[in-house]
Formats: structure tokens, sequence, C-alpha cells
């Protein structure tokens, strides 16, 4: 097992850029991948909130040897919509995966509590301080390994929000062709 610290070692390449926040803290700038209709509509209606689902990549790593377990961390903070306010609506623990909350949306054929709290979120900084780990069994054949968590991008009335998921069930990797990638996510 091979233990880095993302951003330190050979191992590592393009990490995550960081800058000074206002806090002080260091503020992560994520990559948003392609986003994807959770569901195909016919063509949205005025006042109808339409979701999308994308990867954001926190963290880059390219693989240079395998046989070994990658370990690593993301400490800083991202600044989104606050994800939890979307799973309040459908009375989801916060521990949900990203997938369970379109389950929900899908059977909300009104989604007038939805658009409420779309209307009221505000950006907000979350504070990711998370340990990860690959195992060399799920390294075979990557060269290049994204590390990050899915995000929920709603539309409606013309604005558009995006709600990184920032919890383990929907943590993820991605390799090089965009594959998943088993990862293990550990709040430090």
């Amino acid at each position: 097992m091979v233990a880095i610290a993302v951003g330190v070692l050979a191992l590592t390449a393009g990490a995550a850029a960081a800058s000074a926040s206002p806090a002080g803290g260091s503020a992560l700038d994520a990559v948003h991948s392609r986003f994807d209709p959770v569901a195909r509509p016919a063509a949205p209606l005025d006042g109808d909130v339409t979701a999308f689902h994308g990867f954001s990549t926190l963290q880059n790593l390219v693989v240079q040897s395998h046989g070994f377990d990658l370990e690593g961390e993301i400490h800083g903070r991202l600044r989104t919509f606050n994800f939890k306010s979307l799973w309040q609506v459908y009375n989801l623990p916060s521990s949900d995966s990203w997938k369970i909350w379109v389950v929900s949306f899908k059977h909300d054929s009104s989604r007038s509590v939805l658009k409420e709290v779309f209307h009221s979120e505000q950006l907000i900084d979350v504070n990711i301080d998370v340990k990860f780990r690959v195992s060399a069994a799920n390294l075979r054949g990557v060269s290049s390994l994204r590390i990050g968590f899915e995000t929920l991008r709603l539309q409606l009335d013309g604005q558009t929000k995006d709600f990184t998921v920032v919890n383990g069930a929907s943590g993820g990797a991605k390799d090089q062709n965009n594959n998943d990638v088993p990862v293990d996510f550990q709040q430090v």
C-alpha cells in the first residue's frame, strides 16, 4: 500500500487548484464533466424544474505505477449550493446517494416544494475533509484518475444552480476513459 498526500508525490499531477478563500482556508476548484438529464421529458414547460447530473472533479491523479493501493486526502472548501436542502424536500438522509434523490424527483409530479427551495437557495462554502482509498486491483489499466463527487444541476425559470453532493455515497473516481473506479471515502 502506498499512502500519499495528494499533490505532494510524483504519483500526482494536476492537483486541484487552491487559492485563498475569504475565511483563510483553501478553496477547491471543481471541474465539472458533461451534465446529462436525469429524466428525458418531451420538452420542459415554463415553470418546470429540469435536473441533470454530472461528475465534479476535485483531484486529478496520474497513475505511474501499479500493484499498490492508492490513498490520499482532499481538504478544502467548495463553493456550491446546499444539496442537503434538496434532500430535505423528499425527507432523505443527507447520507443517501444522488441516485436516491433522482428516484424521488421522478415521482414528484408537482415539484412545488422543490421550486420553493430552488428559489431560496444561496451559494454556501462546504468544508471537505476526506480520505480516499483505491485498491490496487481497481487500478489495473488506469493511467489517470479523477476523484470527486456527483453534482446535480437544476434549472428553473432561466436560472441554473449546481448542487455538489458531498457525501460518501455520491463520491467516486473516474479513469482516463470516464469509467467508474471504485473508491472508498472516509470523513477525517
